[in-house]
C-alpha cells in the first residue's frame, strides 16, 4: 500500500488554493492537485507492506502525542526547480515553518525502522498544486513578469492532527484514504 503522512488543510483554504491553480492556468498545462486532495505533506513513504501498517499508525500516533498544535500560514507562490521552468508548482509555508520541519525530521527518523528511506533533498515545507507538463503561452519576459505578479497569503488557521493517508493511482488521478488522525497535543 502507497502511504503518507499530511497535515489536513481547512476546506476553504483548499477552495483559494483551487483558485490559485485556476490563475496558474493562465501561465502551465499541468495536471493540477484537486480540491480534496489538497495537503501538506510531512513524509512520503511510498509502498509499504501491509503487515506494518499498525506499527507505522502507531509510530506516527507516538509522534503527535510528543507535539502541540501551532497555527500555521500559507505565502508565495513557487515552482521547483524555479518558477521559469518548474515541474512542480507550490504553495510554501510561512507561520508554523518550523513546527512543521520538526515533525518532518520525526517522522524520517522514526520511520526508517520500517525500511522508509530518508529523503536526500533538503525539506522545504510545501503545498503541491500542480505538476507541470509545459507552457499555456509562449515564454516572453511579460509572461514571467506576469507569474512573479500573482501572490498568495492565507489566513491563519490550525495545524492541530497529522494524518496517514493511503494513495491508490487510478487512470483518472490518486484517490486518497485517510487511515488515521491524530491529534497533536
Amino acid at each position: 500500500m502507497r502511504l503518507f503522512v499530511a497535515i489536513e488543510l481547512p476546506e476553504d483554504i483548499r477552495g483559494e488554493l483551487v483558485a490559485v491553480e485556476e490563475k496558474l492556468e493562465n501561465f502551465f498545462k499541468a495536471r493540477w492537485v484537486a480540491k480534496d486532495n489538497i495537503h501538506l505533506t510531512l513524509k512520503f513513504l511510498g509502498d509499504v507492506e501491509e503487515k506494518m501498517l499498525e506499527d507505522i499508525k502507531k509510530t506516527v500516533s507516538e509522534i503527535s502525542q510528543k507535539n502541540h498544535g501551532f497555527d500555521l500560514t500559507l505565502k508565495d507562490i513557487g515552482g521547483f526547480p524555479d518558477l521559469k521552468r518548474p515541474r512542480v508548482l507550490w504553495i510554501g509555508v510561512e507561520q508554523g515553518k518550523k513546527n512543521t520541519m520538526r515533525l518532518m525530521e520525526q517522522l524520517e527518523k522514526e520511520l526508517t525502522k520500517f525500511g522508509i528511506k530518508p529523503e536526500k533533498r533538503e525539506k522545504s515545507p510545501h503545498i503541491t498544486i500542480g505538476r507541470v507538463k509545459g507552457l499555456a503561452q509562449r515564454d516572453t519576459e511579460k509572461r514571467q513578469e506576469d507569474i512573479h505578479k500573482l501572490t498568495y497569503k492565507s489566513r491563519v488557521f490550525r495545524a492541530d492532527a497529522v494524518s496517514l493517508i493511503q494513495s491508490v493511482l487510478t487512470p483518472s488521478g490518486a484517490v486518497y484514504t485517510v487511515l488515521g488522525r491524530y491529534a497533536l497535543q
